[in-house]
């Protein structure tokens, strides 16, 4: 088969024809249709997760299941299926054995067995999961990560009816988060720092946009506050400043920080007795809840589709922030 293989780090990645792969007893083989990227594959490219080179990344693969290994007994040949990062845990764990295998310290991810951006993808039957009849390859590669990742945040931050949702930042991630929350039937606004997503944000179903300005809390109390952020920005600042936006009790749930977060604003964090989480990939329930949602039209991606030959421009391009809102690379 063909794969985009990472041979070196922080060097563009070389196209090659590697052995197919042959599904091992409780594994599938999947012919991948269509492959999201996003920023935790530039993570990987410059060195920030622990792979072990060569590797084929790829962590929102979906496609149509070609083979079936030894003891397989939910998936058929021929179903369309997409692929999570976390596909099982080691089984034995407490975790596990509490039927959490997503909290697992030695689960098995695509790192493991090798990722989407080829033609052919080895995966753990636990892993995959059935897409909705009418939902096309392309949209539902947006929802293995972001949003799963999105959806997980929302759930986790445990939101009662009534409730405001603040969505910090409006990319691959928040832009989904958005459109989720509202699908749920929650007030949205968006704080971003950007006027023309702040404009955007309506489109997507928030009630109003917000420019955050040097004081995001300030602007954020200034329109009614919040009783949760989600944070999906990469922003550890942006993050750290929001704080005073929240009403009483409120959760921030933050996504997407990849640098320290400090926190001066503790007042907020004392008297109004808010709290503050960190969230990824959470229960299946909250990957199946996305795609009936999307299935339904409710949840719309938006998409910028590429050729799979495209891998190192869509790279770049996601490097430099310039995809507007998620980057999926398509096979044949």
């Amino acid at each position: 088969m063909r794969a985009a293989v990472i041979t070196r780090l922080n060097s563009p990645w070389e196209f090659q024809q590697v052995a197919d792969p042959v599904a091992g007893p409780g594994q599938v083989v999947v012919r991948i249709h269509a492959c999201g990227m996003c920023f935790s594959d530039v993570l990987v490219h410059r060195g920030h997760w622990p792979v072990q080179l060569p590797i084929v990344a790829g962590h929102e693969p979906v496609g149509e299941v070609v083979q079936l290994g030894p003891g397989v007994t939910t998936l058929r040949v021929g179903d369309r299926v997409g692929v999570s990062w976390m596909q099982r845990g080691e089984g034995r764990c407490l975790q596990c054995q509490s039927g959490r295998p997503v909290r697992c310290e030695h689960t098995q991810t695509w790192m493991d067995l090798g990722g989407g951006y080829a033609d052919l993808m080895l995966a753990w039957e636990t892993g995959c999961t059935l897409l909705p009849e009418g939902l096309s390859y392309t949209d539902a590669a947006v929802a293995f990560c972001a949003g799963f990742t999105s959806m997980s945040g929302l759930r986790n931050a445990d939101p009662k009816p009534g409730e405001r949702v603040c969505v910090l930042g409006v990319g691959g991630l928040g832009h989904m988060a958005v459109q989720l929350a509202t699908a749920i039937g929650l007030e949205v606004v968006v704080l971003t720092t950007s006027p023309d997503k702040a404009d955007y944000a309506k489109q997507l179903g928030a009630v109003e946009g917000i420019v955050a300005g040097d004081d995001p809390g300030k602007a954020l109390a200034e329109a009614g506050g919040a009783d949760i952020i989600l944070a999906t920005t990469t922003s550890a600042d942006l993050v750290a400043k929001v704080l005073s936006g929240l009403r009483y009790a409120g959760r921030l749930v933050t996504m997407g920080v990849t640098g320290p977060l400090k926190i001066d604003d503790m007042m907020t964090l004392l008297f109004k007795q808010c709290s503050i989480k960190g969230s990824t990939h959470n229960n299946r329930s909250d990957l199946v809840e996305v795609l009936t949602l999307m299935a339904s039209g409710k949840v719309r991606p938006v998409v910028e589709s590429y050729a799979m030959d495209e891998v190192n421009e869509v790279l770049k391009r996601v490097e430099a922030g310039q995809v507007r809102y998620r980057a999926v690379l398509q096979n044949g």
